[in-house]
């Protein structure tokens, strides 16, 4: 039982690892994009612009609310449709998704361009700035432009569930590149101040946007736009589970113009300026929480769907403890390097805004260890369906703890204060769901299972699922004999036992035979689950793409000879359904 712990627990690794290379590797390069907008902004713009682009980040994060809502909703929503097997409900989501997603674009672009004074003054960039108003009037205009291809963030998990992840880097790579060749054509060459800035933003997001989209020219992919399958039915579960986005982004609006005004207070010019560099380089920062937390929601979505405890528990242990070295290992960086950091955003070491930006990373850097841990918990719970949850923890996170804090510690460390409200706020959200989880135990615990606060009927009993990890063709043999002695020992008839003992052997060996010939390492992972009087079979395995229905179907469908081994199986099951999710060939076989 070891052995086959062991086995699983890499198998869980594997897909982890790479799941989250791809999320670390889009979310760092499109991320070093807006981070180097700021650090040439102030270093070659001056402090006026770098305090409205500042101004302009409550905008910023505002217009990503409603495509970030769709794209957790279509993600969480996918994810269990693809784990119980139903490829057309994926579709039908996605395709609603992108609907959606381009049309409030569309709105917000509009809107931005009819009403940027105004926008502008509910930023705080009164008349009395000056300067600073009419360049965030500039950004903001400019950005607009790219409303409708920033909704392609859409696209993005889908990059991920279709097999082509290497197009989600090249994206953001893309994006970055022209970012930073356009934001410095506009500095030395186009003299377009930050309205070029935007502009070069824009352009970027475009190309990015095409990028994604060539995907859809492949012919074997499995994710198509279908216009008559856009429909509602969908919508309000879809906004539901986005709903601590909304509620996630908007309060980090309000977060950040409470910070921003509370830095002007403060420190003026000054203190606006350091605030608008350290939220600048947290999104660099932040790139770990988000990627450890998207990598847990996306795989748990699909553990959650297949109603897998234990393999959840695994996921949920590799996230917390990879995650927490990795985030302890840049804490660390960040505040030696702090310096280094503080000087690529400001033209010269001897200002007081070098001064304050420096003193703010190194206090405000202990937040990231005890970010990513409640942030993985977070997009666990939002995986979960626990919305309720989720909403609260959000808002509390956002506003309800950091605010009064800082409230508190300005009064008495002024922006100093500021800054360590930011670990603080964090410490105290996971104090929050420690406190949930004993409430919800009954008990103190410190188990990671109870944090899972999965329902009691979850997953089947113990007793009532087997699971199997296969890696050569010599453990398939006694699979048949193994299974139907499962199958019976828990209550199923003989025919119906023989049957599933038929199905694994011939399947689990069909793919040792066809998919273990390219002299890699490959795996078959075999759960068999009872519920009541069903036998539910569910094969995954790393190997190449392979629909057994399909090879069924188009290879000589008149002769009752071939592929018999796969006509048998479907014969004789209720169910026979197959999906290629996160490069794995999964099929779920019910009898």
């Amino acid at each position: 039982m070891a052995d086959m712990d062991g086995k699983q627990d890499k198998l869980i690794a594997r897909l982890f690892k790479d799941t989250l290379i791809i999320f670390l590797l889009s979310m760092f390069v499109s991320t070093i994009g807006y981070v180097i907008d700021g650090i040439i902004t102030g270093s070659f713009l001056g402090t006026e612009a770098i305090a409205a682009f500042g101004l302009t980040m409550p905008y910023q994060r505002f217009v990503t609310i409603f495509p970030a809502v769709i794209v957790l909703g279509m993600q969480v929503l996918c994810s269990k449709a693809l784990g119980r097997g139903d490829l057309r409900e994926a579709n039908e989501i996605f395709s609603l998704a992108m609907f959606a997603a381009l049309s409030i674009a569309i709105l917000l672009m509009g809107g931005t361009l009819l009403f940027p004074e105004q926008i502008a003054d509910i930023l705080d960039a009164e008349e009395s700035l000056g300067a600073i108003r009419e360049l965030t009037i500039d950004f903001i205009q400019a950005y607009a432009f790219g409303l409708p291809a920033i909704a392609s963030v859409v696209l993005l998990p889908i990059m991920q569930l279709d097999n082509d992840r290497r197009r989600t880097v090249i994206s953001a790579a893309t994006f970055a590149i022209c970012d930073i060749v356009g934001d410095l054509l506009n500095i030395f060459v186009l003299d377009g101040g930050l309205w070029g800035m935007g502009i070069a933003t824009v352009v970027s997001h475009w190309i990015a946007a095409g990028v994604l989209l060539l995907h859809f020219l492949k012919p074997d992919s499995n994710f198509k736009f279908l216009p008559e399958a856009v429909s509602l039915r969908h919508f309000r579960q879809m906004i539901l589970i986005g709903l601590p986005v909304i509620l996630g982004r908007g309060t980090a609006v309000l977060r950040i113009a409470f910070f921003t005004r509370m830095s002007v207070v403060l420190a003026g010019e000054v203190g606006v300026a350091a605030y608008a560099v350290l939220e600048n380089f947290s999104e660099l920062l932040e790139i770990i929480p988000r990627a450890f937390g998207a990598s847990t929601q996306m795989i748990g979505g699909i553990l959650i769907g297949e109603q897998d405890r234990n393999s959840i528990l695994r996921l949920m242990k590799l996230a917390l403890k990879s995650s927490l070295i990795i985030s302890l290992m840049m804490t660390a960086g960040v505040f030696l390097g702090a310096p280094l950091i503080a000087d690529l955003y400001t033209k010269d070491p001897d200002t007081m805004t070098y001064q304050t930006t420096l003193e703010g990373l190194q206090l405000a850097i202990a937040f990231l260890p005890l970010c990513t841990v409640g942030i993985i918990f977070q997009y666990y719970y939002q995986a979960c369906g626990r919305f309720r949850l989720v909403s609260g923890l959000t808002i509390a996170g956002n506003v309800g703890f950091i605010v009064p804090i800082a409230l508190l510690l300005t009064a008495h460390f002024g922006l100093d204060g500021l800054w360590f409200a930011f670990p603080l706020s964090y410490a105290t959200f996971l104090l929050t769901i420690f406190i949930i989880t004993c409430r919800h135990c009954g008990r103190i615990t410190f188990k990671l299972e109870d944090y899972l606060l999965l329902p009691e009927d979850f997953d089947v009993a113990n007793d009532k699922q087997l699971n199997i990890t296969v890696t050569s063709k010599a453990e398939v043999i006694g699979l048949s004999e193994r299974t139907q002695s499962f199958c019976e020992a828990s209550g199923i008839d003989k025919r119906r036992s023989m049957f599933a003992g038929i199905c694994i052997e011939e399947m689990a060996g069909n793919i040792v035979d066809y998919g273990f010939d390219d002299d890699k390492n490959h795996f078959v992972d075999v759960r068999i689950i009872i519920k009541g009087e069903q036998v539910i079979i569910r094969m995954r395995d790393d190997c190449r793409p392979f629909d057994p229905k399909k090879q069924a179907e188009i290879h000589h469908p008149e002769d009752p000879v071939a592929h018999i081994g796969i006509r048998l199986c479907k014969k004789i099951s209720t169910e026979f359904d197959y999906v290629n999710v996160l490069k794995l060939n999964n099929l779920i076989i019910k009898i």
